[in-house]
C-alpha cells in the first residue's frame, strides 16, 4: 500500500516539474516576443556557450565577437573569410589573452558560434568533421572559403544601432575578461572607452588594500600623492568572471604594471608564495629590475595567515593563466 503510493506521488511529482518547465518555456518565449532585436541580440550574446572542463574555460568565443564587432565597427560587411580574415587574427588574440596552448584553434568558435543563434555559415556543403571533431579542420575551412558572421537580422540592427557595437563589446568584456584586461582588448580594437565603464566593487579594493597594508604584493610599491594611493589596485587571482569570489584569499594589492602582468600570465605565485616570471618575457634592464629581478621571492603578505592568497586560486591561475 506504502509502495503504491510512493509511485503515485512520484508520478504526480513528475508530472508537476514537467508542468512547470513547460510554463517557464512559455514565459520566456514571451518575454523574448516583448524584447527589441537589440535586446534579444544582448541575451544571445549573454548566454553564449562557452567550452568548459572543470576549471578551464576558453575565451575562444568572446574573443572571436569582440574581433568581429571591432570590425563592424570599422565598416565590414557582414562576412568574414575564415583563411584571409578570421585565422591569423583570431589566433594572435588567443595568443596574447589566452590560456597557453601548445596549440590554439580559431576554427572551433568560428564554426560553433552557429549554435548561439545569432551566426551564420556559408560554403559549409563539403565540410564534413572527422568522426569524434565538432568542427571541420582549419585546413576544410580554408580549402572551401567557408565565411561567417552575424545573421542578416542581427548584423541589420547593428547597421541601424552603431552605438549598440560598443554596448556590446563592453557586455562581452565585463562577463568575460578580468578589470585590467577589459581596457587593454577595448583599446586594441578600438571601442570607445568613454562608454565602456568598468564595474568595481569599492569593498573588494578596500579589504584588499587594508589587508595588504597598501602595498603591490610583488614590488612593495606604495605611492601616494598628498596622502592618496596613486596606481595600486585590487587583483582577483581566480578572474570573479569564471567563479572568484571577492575574497581576501583570493586577491592582491598590485600595481597597475605588476597587475596587467599577472592577469595576462606574465607573472605567477607558486605554491610557496613565491613569484614566478614567464618564459616569454624579454629581457631588458627595465624589465630585468621590474621582472626578473624579483622571481623567487616572497609576496609582500598581510601579517595574518588567514589572508593569505587560497592554494585553490593559485593553483586555478597557474594552470589558466600563468604562461610558464
Amino acid at each position: 500500500m506504502e509502495q503504491t503510493q510512493l509511485t503515485e506521488c512520484s508520478r504526480e511529482h513528475a508530472l508537476n516539474l514537467i508542468l512547470f518547465k513547460s510554463m517557464i518555456a512559455i514565459i520566456i518565449r514571451c518575454l523574448a516576443l516583448t524584447m527589441t532585436p537589440a535586446q534579444s541580440l544582448q541575451t544571445a550574446i549573454s548566454d553564449v556557450a562557452v567550452w568548459r572542463k572543470g576549471d578551464q574555460c576558453a575565451p575562444h568565443k568572446p574573443l572571436l565577437l569582440l574581433y568581429v564587432l571591432s570590425q563592424y565597427r570599422k565598416g565590414h560587411s557582414r562576412l568574414f573569410n575564415y583563411g584571409n580574415e578570421i585565422d591569423e587574427p583570431l589566433t594572435r588574440l588567443l595568443i596574447e589573452f589566452g590560456p597557453k596552448r601548445r596549440e590554439y584553434y580559431p576554427n572551433m568558435p568560428f564554426w560553433r558560434l552557429r549554435t548561439d543563434g545569432f551566426w551564420t555559415l556559408e560554403n559549409t556543403e563539403n565540410c564534413r568533421p572527422r568522426k569524434g571533431n565538432i568542427q571541420p579542420t582549419k585546413r576544410e575551412l580554408i580549402e572551401n572559403q567557408v565565411s561567417g558572421g552575424f545573421d542578416e537580422e542581427s548584423y541589420q540592427t547593428l547597421q541601424k544601432n552603431p552605438a549598440l557595437i560598443d554596448k556590446l563589446a563592453q557586455q562581452i568584456l565585463t562577463e568575460r575578461f578580468p578589470e585590467s584586461l577589459q581596457i587593454k582588448l577595448a583599446e586594441l580594437l578600438g571601442f570607445d572607452l568613454v562608454t565602456l565603464m568598468r564595474t568595481r566593487d569599492p569593498r573588494f579594493r578596500d579589504m584588499i588594500l587594508r589587508a595588504y597594508h597598501s602595498q603591490c604584493a610583488i614590488c612593495g610599491y606604495d605611492l601616494r600623492l598628498d596622502g592618496a594611493l596613486v596606481g595600486l589596485e585590487a587583483a582577483h587571482i581566480r578572474w570573479k568572471q569564471y567563479g572568484g569570489p571577492c575574497e581576501v584569499n583570493n586577491g592582491l594589492a598590485l600595481c597597475s604594471v605588476h597587475h596587467s602582468a599577472f592577469d595576462k600570465g606574465a607573472i605567477g605565485i607558486d605554491e610557496d608564495l613565491k613569484i614566478q616570471i614567464s618564459g616569454g618575457v624579454n629581457r631588458s634592464p627595465i624589465v630585468d629590475q621590474l621582472f626578473w629581478a624579483l622571481e623567487g621571492q616572497r609576496l609582500h603578505l598581510p601579517k595574518d595567515k588567514v589572508l593569505w592568497p587560497a592554494e585553490r586560486f593559485i593553483e586555478w591561475h597557474q594552470t589558466q593563466v600563468f604562461k610558464a
